[in-house]
């Protein structure tokens, strides 16, 4: 029987991301195994800490005395050995902690909750992995046969598991509210679990998880399929992370966070859309779902399968280094996109029109059939005004913030510190009067009612829970990625402003774009047009052509000559002038030729904090990512330095963050 306990401390300090041994008293020897949560004594300040038991042994490889585990805090085992190398993996790959990585892959403890769960071992839960509900004959879509995912995942009959960016079809099934688009990855998790492997669906919000939910509801019982929503109560939450913990055959599917959920011989993971922006991990250490995704595939030999309309960056990067290959689900169309100057005259007003006649005819007609869906780059009434003289953008005279107007109703406002200008007049010009420079989709919504009497306008935007709407004649005016479905797809989509979207000031806007426009389109009923405003673009002919996969290898080819991500990985170091300095100097010592580093420069978030900015190969990551750990502990354990003479305690200010969104 082991001795001894291999356990990580739950705790985020860095000097304290290592695997501690603990002797295993007589009366929890039975009880201590991997995987559990058990308190243990912290030499430090003689403290009771939490921790992860990660392994157990007969002799311990430390030669002195071992302190004793403390207690058990759970017999359950929720912390897998396949969990348990993926947080190990990932914390190592962004320099970050295994403690803080733990906190993402495991939800809040309800310890009645779980106790009830220990308790059925014998009971529901054994009935359950001993006969779990058997699995229909799968279901036949409008767009293939279901023969061709079974296809895939066996991949031509290698050995290693199948590496796929797969196109999907556009469009909506027939009479019904399933993209087509989920349907297809219904299908593939499907077949996966009907083979006896696991498979988790990974989805950016709540309105692809509830339509993609009821896709795998008309093809799986609802016993094979755990929902993992980052809205629902700690309680629900952690009953959906212990039911997959069972060894039954079963699809986890959520947003984020579900990458890391526990599966029965996981099989597949298939993504969708994986250049959304929330997959991007805002708690420490900031791992993408997709770079999570690609290690854990490895890791357990399963398929990894993106999917989108338009792919991103980072897939085709990998397609174009050979680890994936590119796929198309049989059938898949492409919608019918009509750029609106194509149809524009001469004339300049028309062309400085928002929404051009050809816009405005499609949409009266597609109105005599069903709804419209009417997609607008900025959300709120005005968020941007100007001098309606001199075209000169207003700004506050308090913080010369830009000014917006919530609403027809209200004064102009300063859309950063709130100061209210009903007395408004320009620097430049001395005018008073003011216009909107750009129009949210309140305004749009008021002015496309006025156009259309008597046609109801519906406003979806990121605070109205809107996933699905009807086939009755409406006009639907969405945010971007707002858009409900409407049953049958709808009979035009008018997407606007797509000029101010491409003068958004990022290194990610062109792909934004048309990623949100393409998914936009993809909503369009079966041979009904698409209509985008604007110049002539690179984007828009991207879009026209449905070859947005070509575009994303254009500007993946530019970003590799300007050492832009993801052609290069990036990384940040902000601490104070003498932290980062050495950190910097640590690296050094590296001596890696395919190592830049930007700066250091005031950090502009931070006042009296430095910044600096490291671009490197993907095959120098793991070194870069060692030796910045190594300084962060370093700086973390230096406790003490000299001010005016004497010693005073002092907590280090050093911060990493690999694959920063915002750098560039």
């Amino acid at each position: 029987m082991p001795t001894v306990a291999r356990v990580a401390l739950d705790s985020p300090l860095p000097q304290l991301d290592r695997v501690f041994e603990y002797a295993i008293p007589e009366p929890l020897r039975e009880r201590v195994v991997p995987g559990i949560r058990v308190k243990v004594p912290l030499r430090v300040g003689g403290r009771i800490i939490s921790a992860w038991v990660v392994g157990v042994a007969d002799k311990a490889e430390y030669a002195g005395r071992l302190a004793e585990v403390d207690s058990v805090v759970s017999e359950a085992r929720v912390l897998t050995p396949e969990l348990i190398r993926l947080a190990r993996g990932i914390a190592d790959r962004q320099a970050g902690a295994f403690a803080d990585v733990v906190r993402l892959a495991i939800p809040a403890r309800s310890a009645r909750l779980e106790g009830r769960w220990l308790e059925d071992a014998d009971g529901e839960r054994a009935a359950r992995a001993q006969r779990p509900e058997p699995i229909a004959a799968p279901a036949t879509t409008d767009a293939s046969s279901p023969s061709w995912a079974a296809e895939l995942l066996a991949n031509d009959g290698a050995q290693a598991p199948a590496r796929i960016t797969l196109r999907v079809p556009v469009g909506l099934a027939p009479g019904s509210s399933e993209p087509r688009h989920l349907g297809a990855l219904a299908d593939l998790v499907t077949e996966s679990v009907a083979s006896g492997r696991s498979a988790i669906l990974l989805v950016p919000d709540f309105r692809d998880l509830a339509l993609a939910v009821a896709a795998l509801e008309r093809r799986l019982p609802a016993s094979r399929i755990r929902r993992f929503d980052s809205r629902l109560k700690p309680m629900p939450r952690y009953d959906e992370f212990l039911r997959a913990l069972e060894p039954v055959p079963q699809v986890i599917i959520g947003t984020r966070n579900a990458v890391w959920a526990p599966a029965h011989e996981l099989g597949l993971i298939a993504m969708w859309d994986d250049g959304d922006e929330s997959y991007r991990e805002p708690h420490t250490p900031y791992p993408h779902t997709r770079e999570v995704a690609l290690m854990r595939a490895q890791q357990q030999d399963a398929a990894l399968v993106l999917a989108a309309h338009a792919p991103s960056l980072e897939s085709r990067r990998l397609v174009a280094t050979g680890w994936m290959q590119e796929m198309q689900v049989p059938g898949a169309a492409r919608p019918k996109v009509i750029p609106a100057d194509a149809t524009l005259s001469d004339d300049p007003l028309a062309r400085s029109a928002r929404i051009p006649q050809a816009a405005w005819r499609a949409a009266r007609e597609a109105l005599t059939h069903g709804p419209v869906l009417v997609q607008v780059g900025r959300a709120g009434y005005r968020p941007a005004l100007a001098c309606a003289n001199c075209r000169t953008p207003a700004r506050c005279q308090r913080c010369h913030g830009p000014l917006g107007q919530p609403s027809a109703q209200r004064p102009p406002a300063c859309t950063v510190c709130g100061a209210v200008h009903a007395n408004w007049h320009c620097a430049e010009c001395s005018g008073t009067a003011l216009r909107a420079s750009a129009i949210g989709h309140e305004r749009t919504g008021e002015e496309l009612g006025r156009a259309f009497p008597g046609v109801p306008v519906i406003v979806a935007d990121g605070g109205r829970e809107l996933i699905e709407i009807g086939d009755a004649p409406a006009l639907i005016v969405a945010t971007r990625g707002a858009e409900p479905v409407a049953a049958g797809g709808y009979f035009a989509v008018l997407l606007l402003d797509a000029e101010n979207a491409l003068a958004r000031e990022s290194l990610d806007t062109v792909g934004d774009s048309l990623r949100a426009w393409s998914n936009a389109a993809a909503l369009v009923a079966d041979g009904a047009p698409v209509i985008i405003t604007g110049a002539p673009s690179a984007p828009l002919h991207a879009l026209r052509d449905w070859q947005q996969a070509g575009l994303a290898d254009l500007e993946l080819a530019e970003r590799r000559a300007l050492d832009f991500p993801p052609a290069m990985r990036v990384a940040t170091v902000r601490g104070s002038e003498a932290e980062v300095e050495a950190a910097l100097h640590r690296l050094d010592e590296l001596q890696l030729p395919e190592l830049h580093v930007l700066g250091p420069v005031p950090d502009p978030d931070e006042p009296g904090r430095i910044r600096a900015t490291l671009r490197f190969s993907y095959r120098a990551g793991e070194a870069i990512a060692t030796a910045l750990k190594t300084e962060l502990v370093a700086q973390a354990t230096s406790s003490r330095r000299r001010v005016a003479n004497r010693a005073v305690a002092h907590a280090s200010t050093l911060r990493v963050h690999f694959d920063a969104s915002d750098v560039f």
